[in-house]
């Protein structure tokens, strides 16, 4: 009888464990950070030897400067903005600890209100992925065409460096780019462990 219980409760196991597989796989991927399907991004390009991201596919890469690394412009109508990329990084005295992140994320949003004076709708949230917490921002602002521009900033701590992805795109046609932009994001991996400022 014993064995006939044991055999029956295995049974009821097995056929359970393939259906809460399906359940994981098809949680909704989150909108702003996770790879988005049918993308066009080229293949994972190096920087500086410490990470690798995706970057959008035909778009313009330009050098970047003191504490940017690059940018990346999609090609254009002159006088037309579209969208935009760019990463930046800056120096921390010491790693950030995961349960800081909330308290950080408040701090990076303050700055954020204090450099974009005539910005709007901000809000802020702490965001889990490979990398571990990411510090997620979005806001409108008047954008130089006249209409109003997206920006969405994904704040990664990694080591003792803090890089800043900064997603900038037209507020009318964000819905378009929030799934590339969240693509370019999660594509970000790192190379080496924890490193310094590039």
């Amino acid at each position: 009888m014993k064995r006939l219980i044991v055999g029956l409760v295995l049974v009821g196991l097995a056929g359970a464990m393939p259906l809460a597989r399906p359940a994981a796989q098809g949680a909704p991927l989150d909108p702003w950070y996770s790879v988005q399907p049918k993308q066009s991004v080229d293949e994972p390009k190096v920087f500086t030897g410490a990470f690798s991201i995706q970057l959008p596919k035909g778009w313009h890469l330009a050098p970047g400067r003191t504490n940017t690394i690059f940018s990346v412009t999609q090609h254009t109508k002159k006088w037309e903005t579209l969208g935009f990329i760019t990463l930046e990084y800056m120096r921390l005295d010491s790693p950030i600890d995961p349960s800081f992140m909330t308290a950080l994320g408040t701090r990076e949003l303050n700055e954020v209100k204090i450099r974009e004076l005539t910005g709007k709708q901000f809000s802020s949230e702490v965001k889990s992925g490979p990398l571990g917490p990411i510090i997620f921002i979005q806001y409108d602002r008047p954008g130089i065409s006249g209409s109003d521009d997206h920006v969405a900033q994904y704040s990664i701590p990694i080591g003792t460096v803090m890089y800043r992805l900064v997603c900038i795109a037209p507020t009318a046609m964000i819905e378009k780019y929030r799934p590339l932009f969240s693509t370019v994001a999660a594509s970000f991996k790192l190379i080496k462990a924890a490193p310094s400022a590039p």
